[in-house]
């Protein structure tokens, strides 16, 4: 492992981010070197005492960076490992596999979480409820992301899906549950999917706390 390649692993995440390295290079970041700075041990109790270890796992590396004794490698090896631990642990689904349980859809989704802001995404699915793939529709402030169904619908009808879980996140509350916005905006998504053809399955919103689901909440009937 040269520090060339460490390197380039470290400008991809900066400029892509954690989801779109590969495991290998997650390890590249991870064994990187780190000579020449101050002690592990220190900058780790000093990290510690200043953010919660729940907070740490999702920090970026710009932010982790913030801290003393934390250059780009160390934020980079500690993102890195987090990833790889969130891999290892979690079991979202695969292309083919059905994803009709909202807490399927849960698992496929909830990275959206952590993130800095709302988020609104589609999964999109075939005529047996199977994952084609997932599409991210737009992206708002921390409490609100403006979307129209025509945006939403648009990638279901480009590629024929069959199928289409509306699912966004609230990560200023970590409450997942739904706003009255929430529910006139789900009620606009059926209408309109229900005009161009697509199968409106369900809209799940994912938190830090967990999920809402309006077909488990009774107020979707497929």
């Amino acid at each position: 492992m040269s520090k060339r390649s460490a390197e380039a692993c470290h400008e991809r995440m900066q400029q892509l981010g954690v989801r779109v390295l590969s495991d290998s290079e997650l390890f590249t970041i991870l064994l990187a070197p780190t000579a020449g700075m101050s002690s592990t041990r220190a900058a780790a109790e000093q990290l510690l005492e200043t953010l919660p270890l729940s907070q740490i796992a999702w920090a970026t590396p710009d932010e982790l960076r913030q801290h003393a004794g934390i250059g780009p490698a160390r934020a980079a090896a500690i993102v890195a490992a987090f990833e790889l631990g969130r891999r290892g642990a979690w079991a979202p689904p695969k292309r083919g596999e059905r994803v009709l349980d909202p807490r399927r859809v849960f698992e496929l989704m909830r990275h959206l979480a952590h993130a800095e802001r709302e988020e609104f995404h589609t999964v999109l699915l075939d005529v047996r409820g199977q994952l084609i793939k997932t599409s991210k529709i737009a992206e708002g402030s921390l409490t609100q992301c403006p979307v129209s169904p025509r945006d939403a619908l648009r990638e279901p009808i480009r590629i024929g899906a069959h199928g289409v879980v509306f699912v966004h996140n609230h990560p200023s509350s970590g409450d997942p549950s739904p706003s009255a916005d929430d529910a006139d905006l789900t009620e606009r998504l059926r209408a309109a999917a229900d005009v161009v053809g697509v199968l409106a399955r369900d809209h799940v919103i994912v938190a830090t706390s967990g999920y809402y689901s309006f077909v488990e909440a009774g107020r979707w009937r497929r």
